[in-house]
C-alpha cells in the first residue's frame, strides 16, 4: 500500500538514492523505468544537437537526469524530463531546475498517458512564464508533436513527420528530423 511523503522527505530520499530515480507527484513516489535502446538514441541526438547549438549561451541542457521542480495551484510534482533545456539566471538548487524553456519526452508504452495528459498540464504551467515549448515524441515512428501556449491555451501547434524541420523558436533552432531519428 502506498502512502504519501513531504516534499522535503522526497528530496532527502532521492538525494540518498544510487541508481535509482523517482518522481513525486503530490507525496506519491513514481518510480522511473529504463528505456530502450531507440528510445535512449532520440534523447541522446536531441540533447546533442540542442547542446551543440546552445555553446556559449546562457542554457543549459539536461537529459533524463536533472529534476524539474512544478508548483502550481493544481499540483507540486518533481518531474525527469527525457531532455530540458533550462535558461535560469540564478539557480537555487545543484540538482533541479525550477524553469524551462524546452522540454522534451519520448514516449514509452508505459508513459504515453501521463506524458501527453498529465506532464502536458504541468510542463504547460512551467512554459508559459518562457514562451517555451514541450516536445512530444514518438520514438517508433519520426512523428513529433510541439505544443505551446496559443490564444490562451497550452496545446499541440504543430506536427512534424520525416523530412520535417522541428522549429524551437524560444532557443531559435530547427532539428531536422533525419539527425533525430539516425
Amino acid at each position: 500500500m502506498s502512502h504519501q511523503i513531504s516534499l522535503d522527505a522526497y528530496l532527502v530520499h532521492e538525494r540518498a538514492s544510487l541508481g535509482s530515480r523517482n518522481e513525486y507527484i503530490e507525496g506519491y513516489l513514481i518510480p522511473m523505468d529504463g528505456g530502450t535502446i531507440q528510445h535512449g538514441k532520440i534523447i541522446t541526438n536531441i540533447a546533442r544537437l540542442m547542446g551543440n547549438h546552445l555553446v556559449g549561451k546562457p542554457c543549459d541542457v539536461f537529459a533524463s537526469d536533472v529534476r524539474l521542480k512544478v508548483e502550481s495551484a493544481f499540483v507540486k510534482s518533481f518531474r525527469y524530463p527525457d531532455v530540458m533545456v533550462s535558461c535560469e539566471e540564478n539557480r537555487r538548487y545543484k540538482d533541479m531546475c525550477e524553469s524551462a524553456t524546452v522540454l522534451v519526452e519520448v514516449l514509452s508504452e508505459s508513459t504515453e498517458l501521463t506524458d501527453r495528459v498529465y506532464k502536458s498540464a504541468e510542463y504547460g504551467h512551467i512554459l508559459k512564464s518562457t514562451d517555451g515549448e514541450y516536445l512530444v515524441v514518438d520514438p517508433d515512428r519520426p512523428i513529433i508533436e510541439k505544443r505551446m501556449w496559443h490564444n490562451g491555451r497550452f496545446e499541440v501547434v504543430a506536427t512534424y513527420g520525416s523530412g520535417d524541420q522541428v522549429v524551437l523558436d524560444s532557443i531559435k533552432l530547427k532539428l531536422s528530423m533525419d539527425d533525430i531519428y539516425i
